[in-house]
């Protein structure tokens, strides 16, 4: 069972810092020169500045939800080990170690702070999704899904 994109983007720092940030800019971007007088056009800004950070911010929020999609979809499944939590104000970094084909890997992932990520302690062990062709990259499953689930 893959997990929804609003899970994603609920759990996964960088893609809520990108679904929060994008109808921010396009407001702004919009709303300013209505407020602020400014020299030209009024869509200069929106066009020049909004439209180019909104783009950034969707290209940010696709690659996220994307990735972690595609590690459901064809990760490697590996058992995993929580080396380290810092959770500062809503937002945090879980440090994770695995092992896969007799090697132990390394890893970190940025998360937004969840009642799942909250329930997670250091020294637990998780399910970890793992790159196919990059061993290096992966995901803490357990933290987009409860751990009974498929």
């Amino acid at each position: 069972m893959r997990p929804s994109l609003l899970g994603i983007v609920n759990t996964d720092w960088p893609a809520l810092f990108a679904a929060i940030g994008l109808p921010m800019i396009l407001v702004i971007a919009a709303l300013y020169p209505h407020g602020f007088p400014v020299a030209g056009s009024k869509w200069a800004l929106l066009l020049e500045v909004g439209l180019p950070l909104a783009a950034a911010c969707a290209g940010l929020l696709a690659w996220r939800c994307l990735r972690v999609l595609e590690l459901f979809r064809s990760g490697i499944p590996s058992a995993g080990h929580i080396t380290q939590i810092q959770l500062v104000k809503d937002r945090g970094r879980i440090d994770f170690s695995y092992e896969l084909n007799g090697a132990t890997h390394r890893c970190w992932q940025p998360v937004h702070r969840t009642r799942r990520v909250l329930a997670l302690e250091t020294g637990q062990d998780v399910q970890v999704l793992v790159h196919p062709r990059k061993a290096g990259v992966a995901i803490i499953k357990d933290i987009f899904h409860k751990s009974g689930e498929a």
